[in-house]
C-alpha cells in the first residue's frame, strides 16, 4: 500500500532532496517541489492551468523556457537534485511531465524513434486555494515512474477510505494495479472510461497498452484536503518506465 506507514521512507528521500528543509521553513502556502532521484539529468515539461494566480511559466524560479504559450514550458532538472516554489496566497494548478517535447506527448507510437511510445505520465496538482488536490495520471499512458510525497495537514483519498495519505506512486502500464491517487490508462473518471484520449484516428494507443481500460473499483484517484494548509507536495522522477525511455534525437 502507499499511504501513512511509508512516511519514514518519504522523509529519508525528502531529506536527501531538500524536502525536510522546506517543511521546516515557515511558508504561507503549500510548496511544490520537483525532484530527480536518478543519476541523469531529465527534461521537465510544465503545464499551468489558465486563470490561476500563477498563470505564466516565467513566474516560476526554475529557468523555464516557454513553449507555444505562457502556460507551457520546459527546463532541465539535474541528477539527484530538486527545485521548489511556494506561491503563497496565489492559486497554482497544472501538471508536470518528464520528456523533451510537448509534441505527441498524449499519444502512443510504435515508431523506433518515438519520444513517447507509451505516451506520458502526468503528475497533477491544484494548490493554495480552498480544496487542494493531487494525483498521478496514466490516462494517456505511462512513460515515467513517479512518486508524490505529501506533508502538512492530512490528505485523504475519498472513497478509498484512507485519511492520512502521505505517499502515492504509479507503476508501468504493463504492471498497473489499483492504488490510491493513480489514474489508470483510459480511466478518465477513475472508475470508468468515457471519451478516453487515445486511441483515435490521429492518436495511437500506447505501444504496450493493455487489452482494456485500467479502472479502479472505488473513486480513490484524487488525493485531497481542505486548503491551503501548508507543507510540501514533492513530485519525484524515479526513471523512465520499461519500454518508455526516449531514444537519442527522438521525435
Amino acid at each position: 500500500m502507499i499511504f501513512s506507514r511509508h512516511v519514514a521512507g518519504a522523509a529519508l528521500l525528502g531529506a536527501w532532496l531538500g524536502f525536510a528543509a522546506i517543511d521546516a521553513a515557515a511558508q504561507s502556502g503549500t510548496t511544490l517541489q520537483i525532484a530527480n532521484s536518478t543519476s541523469n539529468a531529465v527534461p521537465v515539461m510544465v503545464t499551468l492551468g489558465a486563470g490561476g494566480g500563477i498563470n505564466n511559466v516565467n513566474q516560476l524560479p526554475w529557468g523555464v523556457t516557454p513553449v507555444g504559450s505562457a502556460l507551457q514550458g520546459t527546463f532541465t532538472l539535474k541528477a539527484n537534485s530538486s527545485v521548489s516554489f511556494n506561491s503563497g496566497s496565489k492559486s497554482f494548478s497544472g501538471n508536470i511531465a518528464f520528456g523533451s517535447t510537448f509534441t505527441s506527448r498524449g499519444c502512443g507510437s510504435t515508431a523506433s524513434n518515438a519520444c513517447y511510445p507509451n505516451s506520458t505520465t502526468l503528475a497533477e496538482f491544484t494548490l493554495n486555494q480552498p480544496g487542494e488536490t493531487v494525483d498521478i495520471s496514466g490516462v494517456n499512458g505511462t512513460n515515467a515512474l513517479i512518486t508524490m510525497n505529501l506533508s502538512g495537514s492530512p490528505w485523504n483519498d475519498g472513497q478509498g477510505g484512507h485519511t492520512n495519505v502521505t505517499k502515492i506512486a504509479n507503476q508501468a502500464i504493463t504492471s498497473w494495479s489499483p492504488v490510491s491517487g493513480v489514474y489508470g490508462w483510459q480511466a478518465t473518471t477513475c472508475t470508468a472510461a468515457p471519451n478516453p484520449p487515445n486511441p483515435t484516428n490521429n492518436c495511437p494507443a500506447p505501444k504496450n497498452a493493455p487489452s482494456g481500460p485500467q479502472l479502479q473499483s472505488k473513486a480513490q484517484c484524487n488525493i485531497q484536503r481542505a486548503g491551503p494548509t501548508g507543507g510540501t507536495v514533492q513530485i519525484v522522477f524515479n526513471g523512465y518506465a520499461p519500454n518508455s525511455s526516449p531514444p537519442a534525437n527522438c521525435n
